[in-house]
């Protein structure tokens, strides 16, 4: 039966502050007071959140272990498929764990219930991880940029058709058909993540590519104004003035494809001055700005059902015209469309982008090296810039073209950074920084220069001077005699220390003696003249080969006999008259006897 809040008020009053067991005896006065039972008295106190009910001893333990149950939750985490499920059931994963020999110590359901409490079942596995709200300060402080395939159409002379007839869409043949694609469809689109203004163009092409990359971003941050007359050829009229999202970013987020990732599109950044924030991949909340502009875009490519583009050309004609339609009317977050929401850029916030002839030089060639001549003069792109430091002179500089500065550039050497203007010409062609003739003012010294000045004093203490002026200078030696206070000659062969040698002998060098050449009478008229042909003579080593070949070793006081005789030469008919005296004995007798001697 329905109880007043008087009565109520008069039980929570009265038991309150009661503990078990005089709240029983107070229950028994109060259901005696009113005529109901002790039951019904306790159940009016359960209303107002009274509660004497003693708690279980093992409240809050379980059989089921925290451990067991994360060995569980690890087999289901480890069957988890790239396409975020789940496929093994955690029963399942309790009966591995039970036949591995690990007691779960509880019944199916409430092992299930374990994990469901300590939110580690598989729902709680595939719930996404928490995040926080970012917030950029200001319209073109940080722009997403995402490339989407767009695999269900293609181009053919027909115009843009759909693959919906020879691809099933199911998730396993997807990937089947996509391998027999030699080009695709990628949509390019980029995003402000403050005011929500976008840019998307279509490109038809094997894959993504750098230079389109780079072309894309250059129509994103150039006057949409310049794009639609190009796009529409002088009937533009209509539409000028209503696309309002330009710029250069500071900021740009992206994934790490191949436009991030080359080369050029890096130094592009650089020179001007992007922070590229690549995000990592699996992550679609990091570019969440772009995610849900893809829902818009979607809304655009399902009128492409109701009328087919003849060429890619008409089809990006369509897609910049919903663009503005989408950007100047379309409402962002129920407050204002984009264009308008954009336009609270400042001038401060607002950078523009250079032109296209300077923005295809960053992303060719950003950094460029130049030597410097003399007057520390480097040519870039037909213009002259002089290095303000002395240092510089014919050496080799960096230049770097700054967008925003241009035709100024950066000009790096010796660990400085000068932005330099380009020097003027006169009406004779001529730079306009040179001095006038009377006015000359030699230019401050170099390191190198002043350390030479040092120099030539260090060398006049040597006794060294110098003569000759600028470059030419050159040092002359000291007066012969002059003693100097350098150790140049003389003591090399001091420092050699005890170094031992082995001594060699050697072998005496058989040479061939030419033969003797033979002179003809010479037949003429006049009157024959007898020319004798001198003796030629032999050094004694040759003859010592001669008598050693023809009768073998010979004893030391023979070689000496010999050497004293013919030590300075021996004529070769002697030579030969002497060999053969000793061989066959006719030989002077005393040397007959020095040869017995030498014999025994």
């Amino acid at each position: 039966m329905a109880v007043s809040d008087s009565i109520l008020d008069h039980v929570q009053a009265s038991m309150r502050d009661l503990r078990d067991g005089s709240a029983t005896e107070k229950a028994a006065e109060l259901a005696a007071h009113y005529g109901v039972t002790t039951q019904t008295v306790f159940r009016w106190a359960s209303l107002r959140g009274l509660r004497w009910r003693k708690e279980r001893a093992g409240k809050g333990s379980s059989a089921a272990t925290r451990a067991v149950l994360l060995e569980a939750s690890a087999l289901l985490l480890a069957s988890k498929r790239t396409s975020k499920q789940i496929p093994l059931p955690a029963c399942d994963a309790k009966e591995i764990l039970e036949d591995s020999g690990i007691d779960t110590g509880v019944s199916t359901n409430r092992f299930l219930s374990r994990l469901r409490q300590e939110q580690i079942s598989a729902g709680d596995l595939l719930r996404p991880s928490p995040h926080q709200t970012l917030l950029s300060d200001h319209p073109n402080h940080v722009w997403q940029f995402d490339v989407t395939n767009c695999i269900q159409y293609f181009l053919d002379g027909k115009g843009l058709g759909e693959r919906d007839a020879d691809m099933t869409l199911y998730k396993n043949k997807i990937v089947k058909t996509a391998k027999t694609i030699k080009r695709e469809l990628l949509r390019y689109a980029v995003v402000d993540h403050c005011s929500g203004a976008f840019y998307f163009r279509y490109f038809y092409a094997t894959g993504e590519r750098a230079s389109d990359g780079s072309r894309f971003l250059f129509e994103a941050m150039r006057p949409k104004d310049e794009l639609i007359k190009r796009t529409w050829n002088g009937e533009s009229a209509e539409k000028l003035g209503k696309y309002r999202f330009h710029g250069v970013p500071f900021m740009l987020v992206a994934d790490r494809g191949s436009i991030a990732a080359a080369k050029a599109n890096q130094n592009l950044f650089d020179a001007l001055r992007i922070e590229l924030r690549p995000h990592l991949p699996g992550n679609p909340r990091a570019k969440g700005a772009i995610e849900g502009l893809m829902h818009m875009l979607d809304r655009f490519e399902g009128r492409l059902k109701l009328q087919r583009p003849r060429d890619l050309d008409e089809l990006n004609r369509w897609a910049l015209d919903w663009g503005i339609y989408a950007n100047a009317v379309r409402k962002m977050r129920d407050i204002a469309p984009r264009s308008i929401l954009w336009s609270y850029i400042t001038a401060e916030q607002l950078r523009l982008c250079p032109d296209e002839d300077l923005y295809r030089l960053l992303v060719r060639e950003p950094t460029i090296s130049r030597k410097a001549d003399g007057a520390r003069i480097v040519s870039v792109d037909g213009a002259a810039y002089q290095v303000p430091d002395p240092q510089a002179a014919g050496q080799t500089v960096n230049v770097v073209r700054h967008p925003y500065e241009y035709p100024s550039v950066e000009i790096h050497f010796n660990g400085y950074v000068w932005l330099c203007k380009p020097i003027e010409l006169d009406q004779f062609g001529r730079l306009t920084n040179g001095v006038h003739y009377g006015d000359y003012k030699g230019i401050k010294h170099t390191e190198t220069q002043r350390a030479k000045t040092e120099m030539e004093k260090i060398g006049e203490a040597w006794g060294l001077s110098w003569k000759g002026t600028g470059d030419k200078r050159r040092a002359e030696a000291p007066p012969m005699g002059q003693e100097s206070p350098l150790t140049v000659f003389g003591h090399q062969a001091d420092k050699v220390g005890n170094v031992e040698f082995i001594d060699r002998k050697g072998t005496p060098l058989d040479v061939r003696q030419p033969d003797l050449p033979t002179n003809t009478a010479i037949g003429m008229d006049a009157a024959e003249v007898s020319r004798g042909i001198a003796e030629r003579r032999i050094p004694f080593v040759e003859f010592l080969k001669r008598l050693k070949t023809e009768i073998g070793i010979i004893a030391p006081e023979m070689n000496r006999t010999l050497r004293e005789r013919y030590e300075s030469g021996i004529g070769a008919k002697e030579a030969e008259e002497v060999i053969a005296g000793i061989q066959d004995g006719t030989w002077h007798a005393e040397d007959r006897a020095v040869v017995e001697m030498g014999r025994r």
